[in-house]
């Protein structure tokens, strides 16, 4: 009986599963299941790409680019739902035709747009590592703000596709992750984080995928999903609120402990941000710090290792850079500089115009100012002495590596007396002459030699590129040959090099200097005050902004520098910075990184990833990794959601000088983005004259001082918040969100 039992309710079970496909319904296009589709794929794909683009603060069309994404998702998940394959065939040809075209008729506007999110993720990152500069990569188009916006709706189409591809019949979070949530990665490290809102898009998005894929569903998901992804909204809304309420800001703040692997790997990352790949190739370069006149030939400049060099103690007396001269080159030999002695006739300690001024101070303090600076050497080079500009040698007291100077800064005009000039600093060597005669015979030069030093700093600004990476000298020509003729890129030992001789050609005594240059900002942002120091006994006489204080700033190699000293009748030798503002034109194109043809896998084999075979390939890809990594998304990703809850309760506990110094640094970093040009103009004045004639902002002269007072002046109780105010406003005039701006403190 039991046998005749087991095959009774065998074949009733056998009969009722027929029953049941024979009754099962045709399938029926459900509305609501495309929704619920079409908001998952937003979400996911806009909280990645918008949530990356604004952890950089990246500006571009928002309304426009999310209403398009809706749609393409909306097209996507409706053709799917009408579960008619041979339309899903057809929408398929019809989208990779359609991509292809988006990409040839657009290509120089998408890849100017991902270069404009380069520029920007490399700018964050030498900000962070306090690089002074680095390669950035030129765009195809002006507007920077439209090419980012084609860029975002072309990679958010891409990752549409490959999202849709993925949920159509499976639903894995950890590929999920790994595809939207790598990214971030980046500016995790370099401590930005995404806006809360897309913290609340990929949070549902993942939340809803995670519920998918507990219940073991493969097919018909996308009925499944108008359940789950309401309910995972409501649940990723709550988690963040609770989350933000349980966790005391003092918590939060020990809750990510620094990480010592991360500290193992910032110089690597410093290495990264200023030379890209070619940082693996130091061996081709001229190393960090001085290099004595040593020209390098190779595709890179110097790689700095970002260790403190000096340390420099003095009181800020002005808004210019401060230079610290270490040699002087005086006959160019097509490799290096020969260097200058340091009595007459070379006279590289310029001592005519250090007693020059040291007399006018001794005659009118009130006009003149002197100060003390102590220049501490703890890794530069032991072979030069780092001094700062007008320095009286008599005056000067060295004990071990340590050195002070007295030295005569700023303050009125002062006559210089006539001195002996060497022959050699008129002297254009012959195989360099050819190329300096056609560069001043195409940049026009003339007019007075202050006129002729402006030309000539406007025709490298105008005409050349500051890169950390030039050309190969492969045929070794003459190096400043080589650099004026054919790359016309290089840093800054090319252009102080080539200016040199341009002055020398038009008749200006002119010499090679390299040594340390630090701005007013690296003083304000990484400067450290020394306490129970006296202003009194490291500055006299005249200042202009008023009493600062004394302040300690570590100097490291990156902060090494080339420069020109011209001699002017009257004015003795006077320092000309010939180097450009930070650009570059990339050769590799953003399409070549992007479909990366030709790539190796794994086994040795050839893998082509044209657009027929990137869904496949990625899918295949992220196929074996860890489901630890699911677990770590989802927790930094709820840590960086209360950070970014947190960050702005932060900024508005700073005491408001600091609050002054963090909105300027965004109202700085807000022009450079919108004007490549913007680096040139290095001091609070210039870069508030620029405000006012780009943007006919009326600011006085009252809270120009105020700005200066909040930057050097002595710390307050109060008085900051007009001037805060004024920031901010300025900050909203310069973004469009604001009309013109009046009125004064």
């Amino acid at each position: 009986m039991r046998i005749f039992g087991k095959i009774f309710f065998e074949k009733k079970k056998v009969t009722e599963e027929l029953v049941l496909r024979q009754n099962e319904p045709e399938h029926s296009f459900d509305a609501f299941a495309a929704l619920a589709k079409t908001l998952l794929l937003f979400l996911i794909v806009h909280g990645a790409v918008g949530g990356f683009l604004s952890a950089y603060e990246m500006e571009y069309n928002k309304g426009i680019c999310m209403l398009l994404i809706f749609f393409f998702a909306l097209f996507l998940s409706v053709v799917y739902e009408t579960g008619k394959k041979w339309l899903m065939n057809l929408v398929n040809v019809f989208v990779l035709v359609a991509y292809f075209y988006i990409a040839i008729s657009n290509y120089w506007v998408i890849n100017s747009g991902y270069y404009a999110i380069m520029n920007r993720i490399l700018e964050v990152a030498r900000e962070y590592l306090n690089i002074a500069n680095g390669t950035d990569y030129a765009l195809m188009v002006e507007d920077e703000y439209t090419a980012v916006s084609v860029f975002v709706l072309f990679i958010s189409m891409v990752g549409c596709i490959l999202l849709n591809i993925h949920m159509q019949n499976k639903a894995s979070l950890t590929k999920v992750l790994i595809l939207t949530f790598s990214p971030f990665i980046f500016p995790f490290y370099f401590g930005k984080t995404p806006e809360l809102i897309y913290i609340l898009f990929l949070l549902t998005g993942y939340s809803a995928v995670a519920a998918l894929h507990g219940t073991g569903v493969k097919e018909h998901l996308s009925g499944q999903m108008r359940y789950v992804l309401p309910v995972m909204a409501v649940f990723a809304m709550l988690l963040i609120r609770v989350a933000s309420f349980l966790i005391p800001q003092g918590i939060y703040e020990t809750s990510v402990p620094e990480n010592k692997y991360k500290g193992e790997t910032e110089k690597t990352a410093a290495a990264f941000a200023q030379f890209g790949m070619l940082a693996l190739f130091q061996g081709q370069t001229t190393g960090g710090g001085v290099s004595g006149g040593v020209l390098s030939q190779g595709t890179t400049g110097p790689m700095a290792d970002y260790e403190t060099d000096l340390i420099v103690r003095y009181t800020p007396y002005s808004l210019q850079s401060v230079y610290l001269k270490a040699f002087t080159g005086k006959n160019y030999e097509g490799d290096k500089w020969s260097r200058a002695g340091d009595g007459l006739p070379g006279d590289g300690l310029m001592t005519g115009t250090v007693q020059a001024r040291k007399d006018a101070y001794g005659q009118t303090p009130e006009q003149q100012g002197r100060g003390i600076m102590e220049i501490e050497n703890v890794g530069a080079s032991e072979l030069y002495e780092y001094r700062p500009y007008y320095a009286d040698e008599s005056a000067t007291v060295k004990e071990g590596n340590k050195a002070t100077y007295t030295y005569y800064p700023s303050g009125g005009m002062v006559t210089i007396p006539s001195q002996e000039i060497d022959t050699a600093y008129l002297t254009v060597p012959d195989r360099c002459l050819a190329a300096v005669r056609y560069a001043c015979e195409e940049g026009g030069f003339e007019g007075t030699p202050e006129e002729i030093a402006n030309q000539i700093v406007a025709y490298f600004q105008e005409n050349f590129s500051y890169t950390l990476r030039p050309a190969y000298n492969y045929r070794n020509h003459d190096y400043i040959t080589f650099f004026l003729l054919e790359s016309r890129r290089g840093y800054c030992a090319h252009f102080a090099s080539a200016a040199t001789m341009l002055f020398r050609y038009m008749g200006i005594p002119a010499r090679y200097v390299e040594g340390y240059a630090f701005s007013y900002y690296d003083v304000v942002d990484a400067g450290e005050l020394v306490e129970g120091a006296e202003f009194k006994d490291y500055y006299d006489g005249f200042m202009p902004f008023g009493e600062t204080a004394l302040v300690e700033l570590e100097v490291s190699d990156a902060r090494a520098h080339g420069w020109v000293e011209i001699y002017l009748a009257g004015r003795g030798w006077i320092v000309v910075d010939p180097t450009p503002a930070s650009t570059e034109q990339e050769t590799t194109s953003f399409w070549e990184a992007f479909m990366n043809n030709n790539a190796d896998d794994n086994g040795g084999n050839q893998v082509n990833l044209g657009m027929d075979t990137i869904g496949t390939y990625l899918e295949t890809a992220l196929g074996g990794f860890s489901y630890v990594l699911v677990v770590g998304g989802v927790a930094v990703l709820l840590v960086m959601g209360v950070g970014a809850a947190r960050r702005i309760q932060k900024e508005r506990a700073l005491p408001l000088r600091q609050q002054v110094h963090l909105e300027y640094g965004k109202l700085k970093a807000d022009l450079s983005k919108k004007y490549k040009g913007f680096a040139v103009y290095r001091t609070v004045k210039e870069q508030l004259d620029f405000v006012r004639e780009h943007y006919g902002a009326e600011i006085s002269d009252a809270e120009e001082q105020a700005l200066y007072h909040a930057f050097f002046g002595a710390e307050e109780e109060s008085g900051y918040e007009e001037t805060l105010s004024m920031v901010k406003a300025l900050r909203k005039v310069c973004r469009g969100r604001a009309k013109q701006r009046t009125g004064s403190i």
